[in-house]
C-alpha cells in the first residue's frame, strides 16, 4: 500500500498537491485551454471596438488569422497577470451591472486601473485611465487608502543552517527535497513560479557547481531564458551537494519531468510520484511547517522569503550591483531594492561616514 505524503485533507476530501503534466504536448494543450477560458470570459471585450470589423473579412485565410488574434493578444501578458486582471474586471462588472447608467465596458469609472486599461487596449479603444480626472481620483484614493506595508521577513543563512542541522546526518527524501527547494531558491534568487516550473533537465552539474536553466519568468515574457550559476561551498548548506543528494535519493535523471514532485511512502521506502510537480501552496505549507518547528512565527514568512533572503545576504555581503541584478533577473533597481533588508551594521555606516 502506498501512502502519499503530499496529500492534504480539505473539506473531508483527500486532494493531491501537485501541478500539471510537464510534457510539451500537454503544456501546449493546457495553454490553449487557458486561452480559451480567458476568451470566453472576455466575450464582451472581443465584440467591442475594433473586433467587429474582423467579421467583415471575406478571404478565408484572413478569417483564419483573425480567429487566432484573440489568443495572440491575450499572450501579451503572463497567465497570472491575465487572471488577476480578469478577477478585477469581474468585480468591476458586478458592481457596474448592479447600478443604472454605469456601463461595465467601456468603463465610465476606473476602479481597477491596470485591468480596465489593458482590456480597453485589447479592444482597440482609448483607455479611460488616460483621463486627467481619473488619474487625479486614483491618486486621491491612494492617499486616502494608504496602509503601512508589512513585507514578509527574509529567510536567513542561520535559519537554513538550523534546517540542515535539524534534518540530521541521515535525512529522509522528504527532508532532502525541502532542503533542496530552500537552498536553490535562496542561492538562485528564484521566484515561486520559477521554482515550481523547474524540470530535471534544467539542472546540470559540473566541477564548479551547477547551472540552472530558467526557461521563463515574470520579467522574461518572450521566453529568452536565463542561466544561473551556483557555486559549491563545501559547507553543510551547500546547495549543489544538497541538490545532488536529492537527485540520487529520488533516482532522478535529466528528463522533462518536474524536478520537485510529491512523495509517496511504500514498503520499500519513500519515492517520488510520477507526473505533475508540487504546487506553490504545498511548497509554502512545507516551508512554514519547518519554520514553525524551528520555533519561529510562520506568519512572518512566505515563499518569497527565500528569494528575499538570498538577495539580502548578497547585498549585505557587498556583491556588485550589476551581478546582483543579473543573478536575480530584475529589470529595475526599484524592484531589486524592494527585496533587500539591509543589516543594522550597513545602515549604521551612513551616519558613521558623515564625520560628525
Amino acid at each position: 500500500m502506498e501512502i502519499d505524503k503530499d496529500v492534504v485533507v480539505q473539506n473531508g476530501r483527500r486532494t493531491w498537491q501537485s501541478g500539471v503534466s510537464v510534457t510539451s504536448e500537454d503544456g501546449v494543450r493546457q495553454r490553449r485551454d487557458i486561452e480559451g477560458q480567458h476568451q470566453s470570459r472576455l466575450m464582451e471585450v472581443f465584440s467591442t471596438g475594433v473586433w467587429p470589423l474582423l467579421s467583415n473579412l471575406e478571404d478565408p485565410e484572413l478569417q483564419r488569422l483573425a480567429r487566432e488574434l484573440p489568443a495572440a493578444v491575450l499572450s501579451s501578458r503572463a497567465d497570472s497577470t491575465t487572471k488577476k486582471y480578469l478577477g478585477a474586471y469581474r468585480r468591476w462588472k458586478a458592481w457596474a451591472d448592479s447600478r443604472q447608467g454605469v456601463p461595465s465596458f467601456p468603463a465610465a469609472v476606473e476602479e481597477v486601473v491596470h485591468a480596465l486599461s489593458w482590456l480597453h487596449k485589447v479592444a482597440g479603444m482609448q483607455t479611460p485611465s488616460d483621463s486627467p480626472l481619473v488619474q487625479s481620483v486614483m491618486e486621491g484614493f491612494r492617499r486616502l487608502l494608504a496602509k503601512p506595508k508589512c513585507p514578509k521577513e527574509p529567510v536567513s543563512v542561520e535559519m537554513l543552517q538550523a534546517m540542515v542541522e535539524a534534518a540530521g546526518p541521515s535525512p529522509s527524501l522528504t527532508e532532502v527535497r525541502l532542503l533542496a527547494i530552500c537552498l536553490v531558491a535562496f542561492t538562485g534568487f528564484l521566484r515561486c513560479d520559477e521554482l515550481t516550473r523547474l524540470r530535471c533537465k534544467d539542472v546540470t552539474f559540473n566541477d564548479h557547481g551547477m547551472v540552472i536553466n530558467v526557461v521563463s519568468s515574470k520579467t522574461d515574457q518572450f521566453r529568452e531564458g536565463a542561466s544561473l550559476v551556483i557555486a559549491r561551498t563545501g559547507t553543510p548548506t551547500c546547495p549543489v551537494s544538497m541538490m545532488q543528494k536529492y537527485f540520487k535519493m529520488a533516482g532522478l535523471c535529466h528528463t522533462a519531468d518536474k524536478l520537485f514532485r510529491g512523495i509517496v511512502s511504500t514498503r520499500k521506502g519513500e519515492c517520488l510520484r510520477r507526473g505533475g510537480g508540487l504546487s506553490y501552496t504545498r511548497m509554502r505549507e512545507l516551508l512554514l511547517a519547518k519554520i514553525e518547528q524551528l520555533g519561529m512565527d510562520p506568519k512572518q514568512f512566505g515563499m518569497h522569503s527565500l528569494r528575499a533572503g538570498g538577495a539580502t545576504a548578497a547585498a549585505n555581503a557587498g556583491v556588485p550591483d550589476r551581478l546582483f541584478k543579473r543573478h536575480g533577473r530584475w529589470r529595475s533597481e526599484t524592484a531589486k531594492d524592494g527585496y533587500v533588508k539591509d543589516s543594522v551594521e550597513r545602515r549604521l555606516t551612513v551616519s558613521k561616514g558623515l564625520g560628525v
